[in-house]
């Protein structure tokens, strides 16, 4: 994220949550005539258009007040996706529960970990990922040994990352 990824995640956190769902991230596009802001949100009981709307039409308010975009722009809102790539450790707290690949950094044996995303904890003063494995064990994998990490599509005998109707 951006100086400016990151100043309207802070602002736009909180009216967001009011909406009853979690923002998961913020972009910010330039574009021809109009900066695109791409907004990520996400819910345990899937995402309708109808919460996209809601949020699309707070944070089109905040905004217009907001001295953070100057010109004009357009709001995206959108879930995250089945495949979503993650990228913050604490999405693992947002998609607790649902499935995902982890990818460690290192070439070591058993260096992809399935299962499901179980939050995150403290390890020697580092943030760490959790993964419930099928075989029940729990992974604890510090975030600087992730290379890459997703949420994987709906398997049977696995969480559920699928959306709600409208």
């Amino acid at each position: 994220m951006d100086s400016l990824d990151r100043t309207l995640f802070t602002e736009l956190e909180p009216l967001v949550t009011a909406q009853g769902v979690d923002l998961v991230e913020v972009g910010v596009t330039p574009g021809g005539r109009r900066t695109v802001i791409q907004v990520v949100i996400h819910s345990e009981q899937g995402i309708s258009h109808g919460d996209c709307r809601r949020v699309t039409r707070a944070v089109g308010g905040c905004l217009d007040e907001s001295s953070s975009v100057t010109g004009a722009y357009v709001v995206e809102v959108s879930s995250p996706g089945v495949n979503r790539v993650i990228k913050d450790a604490r999405e693992f707290e947002l998609f607790r529960g649902d499935a995902v690949r982890v990818v460690l950094n290192e070439d070591v044996p058993d260096r992809q970990v399935t299962g499901q995303a179980a939050g995150t904890r403290t390890l020697e003063e580092e943030v760490a990922v959790v993964v419930l494995r099928e075989d029940g064990e729990e992974s604890v994998i510090p975030w600087s040994r992730v290379a890459r990490a997703r949420l994987i599509p709906d398997t049977p005998g696995r969480g559920g990352n699928g959306g709600k109707g409208s």
